[in-house]
């Protein structure tokens, strides 16, 4: 790396396919399959190894390689419908969510829920309360697509600090 170049890679493709597939390719269990599961952080403020996560050294995004952007800056996730989001609020993050695939459900400050239907996007201001439904299917074959796919940006992240969580 030299001195102007700030980051590993010049940019980073997040393919479809290796997100449909997630760690099926690395030899780990698929984490999006998995209820409860929290999404999959392509980018985030820190890398954390002990979720087995490496930084990023190729362009071409695959599990489990994140791109570290330090307090302040972006986070780039992906999750489907075995994923579900706590009723919280980011006191400085702003977060873009685009359907993919399928449609996401969303409440926002208690009302809704909103349907967000494919190739649509939702962006939540700072100090918007949320909550995204999970929606498992009977399904969880590997074999078998997600009927969801949604990618979230969050953008002015601090990470776990920013987020407050509600009952």
């Amino acid at each position: 790396m030299t001195e102007r170049q700030k980051w590993p890679v010049p940019f980073v493709l997040i393919r479809r396919d290796a997100a449909m597939r997630d760690g099926e390719v690395a030899g780990q269990p698929n984490k999006l399959r998995i209820p409860g599961n929290n999404g999959r952080k392509i980018l985030a403020t820190e890398v954390v190894p002990q979720f087995g996560e490496k930084e990023i050294c190729d362009p071409l995004w695959h599990v489990p390689y994140v791109l570290p952007t330090g307090e302040g800056g972006v986070e780039i996730a992906t999750f489907t419908e075995f994923a579900g989001q706590d009723r919280h609020k980011h006191e400085t993050g702003l977060e873009t969510y685009t359907v993919l695939k399928g449609t996401m459900e969303i409440y926002i400050n208690d009302a809704g829920p909103y349907p967000v239907h494919e190739m649509e996007e939702i962006v939540i201001l700072p100090c918007t309360v949320h909550e995204v439904v999970e929606n498992i299917p009977n399904q969880k074959n590997s074999g078998v697509e997600f009927a969801l796919l949604v990618r979230v940006h969050s953008i002015n992240c601090l990470g776990g600090v920013d987020k407050l969580r509600f009952r």
